[in-house]
């Protein structure tokens, strides 16, 4: 029985003894990620205070912004932080286990906002950060129920709750969760259902911190509904839209799959069913992009707080040539709806012919010279009718443009040299 007491006694001694020591490696690691910070262009994080206690720490540092736009100050936030050392931490939501916990509060000094938004952000907003024994960074961010009001709207912004880990500045995981948004003015309405979203990938190039990530992984984005009203009449409306997104590299060339499809949408009086989107941009150098993001992160902003275009231009034009040397090719493998009347369906393919294209000559006009472009689709006659098309397309029908199937009307085109051609037959714009 006595060993279980000195055990137990030196647990305890050991849970008291130690934040002392974990503070000292949470307060190096701050400052390793602080100095990190410090390298991203517009970004000055400074410590003003530190006042370190056995169990804890209490921060307060200035946040500098500098936005694009010359014409706006910088934005000014003063965080407080509430710090609580390990192993073992208690939250007002949760306990942990870890090296150390970060309470955050925002206080906005030097931003053009009305008071009472200024006032809602600093109550509403929770953010926290967890430091793991592995020294995985895990972020909480939650906001509570928020309602605003003036004079010509009333906004009402449900509770929202996030959660994303960062491990070794490599790989990034996360969820979020949002109840939904309802705007009202005098006479519209925008009513936004929950709102979800999950994601798991991998920095494969560049420095997630410094903004020139390159990410690959899988990301999920959904919302219940979107519903849009004018003078209480709807106007538009999407009902179980999702998403998907996964980016994949392999031989150094990356690969992006971007899905979007909902069970159904409304809009100026025409109603479909499952309206789909599938692209797949393929074959992109990894290194040409990462060349290109590094660039771009070191751009120079003009008066108004845009790039400047000239230099911008010698940034494209540096790396188009790599890029197009890998054949980058984009498809709309289906574009499609359902409608009463039938399914329209359609599918794209696009390329840059690199021997056509003079990467000294970024203008539009070299890009059309250099396009060479596919397309395939179909539509459901009874739908065309419809809509009032029948002569028009009994026409284009008739000069060869267009075929009929039963009841679908069917088309093949291709765009090679600024020449476009219909059914194999050129076609004038």
């Amino acid at each position: 029985m006595k060993k279980i007491y000195i055990a137990i006694v030196l647990i305890l001694a050991s849970l008291l003894i130690a934040p002392k020591f974990i503070g000292s490696m949470v307060e190096t690691e701050r400052q390793r990620v602080l100095a990190k910070l410090n390298e991203t262009d517009g970004i000055t994080l400074t410590t003003s205070q530190y006042t370190g206690g056995w169990f804890g720490a209490d921060v307060v540092s200035e946040m500098k912004i500098a936005l694009k736009d010359n014409s706006i100050n910088e934005v000014t936030i003063i965080v407080e932080e509430d710090l609580s050392f390990g192993p073992v931490i208690i939250t007002e939501q949760n306990w942990h286990l870890g090296l150390g916990y970060s309470r955050v509060k925002f206080k906005f000094t030097a931003l053009e906002l009305d008071e009472s938004i200024v006032d809602i952000i600093n109550e509403k907003l929770h953010v926290g950060a967890l430091l793991s024994f592995s020294k995985e960074v895990t972020t909480f961010i939650n906001t509570d129920k928020i309602s605003y009001q003036d004079v010509d709207s009333v906004i009402v912004s449900e509770p929202s709750s996030a959660q994303f880990t960062l491990i070794n500045n490599e790989h990034i995981s996360g969820d979020f969760s949002w109840g939904g948004l309802d705007v009202k003015g005098q006479d519209e309405r925008l009513v936004i259902g929950a709102v979800g979203m999950s994601t798991k990938q991998k920095i494969v190039s560049g420095d997630y911190l410094a903004g020139t990530a390159i990410l690959t992984g899988n990301a999920t984005f959904t919302v219940a509904g979107l519903n849009v009203y004018n003078d209480n009449s709807k106007v538009f409306s999407v009902d179980g839209a999702a998403l998907t997104s996964e980016v994949s590299l392999e031989n150094d060339l990356l690969a992006l799959a971007l899905n979007y499809q909902a069970k159904e949408i409304s809009a100026s009086g025409q109603y479909f069913k499952e309206p789909n989107v599938a692209i797949l941009l393929a074959n992109i150098d990894v290194h040409a992009l990462q060349e290109l993001n590094t660039t771009m992160a070191n751009l120079s902003v003009n008066a108004s707080g845009q790039y400047d275009s000239e230099e911008s231009l010698k940034a494209l034009s540096a790396v188009a040539e790599k890029i197009l040397a890998k054949d980058p090719n984009l498809k709309i493998t289906d574009l499609s709806v359902v409608t009463d009347e039938g399914k329209i369906a359609s599918e794209f393919n696009f390329n840059i012919n690199k021997d056509l294209f003079d990467s000294a000559d970024l203008n539009s006009m070299a890009l059309i010279k250099a396009l060479e472009a596919d397309a395939k689709g179909k539509a459901p006659m009874a739908f065309l009718s419809k809509l009032g098309m029948a002569p028009m397309v009994d026409n284009f029908v008739k000069e060869g443009y267009l075929n009929r199937q039963d009841n679908d009307i069917t088309v093949e085109a291709k765009y090679v040299q600024s020449q476009l051609t219909v059914n194999g037959k050129a076609f004038q714009l």
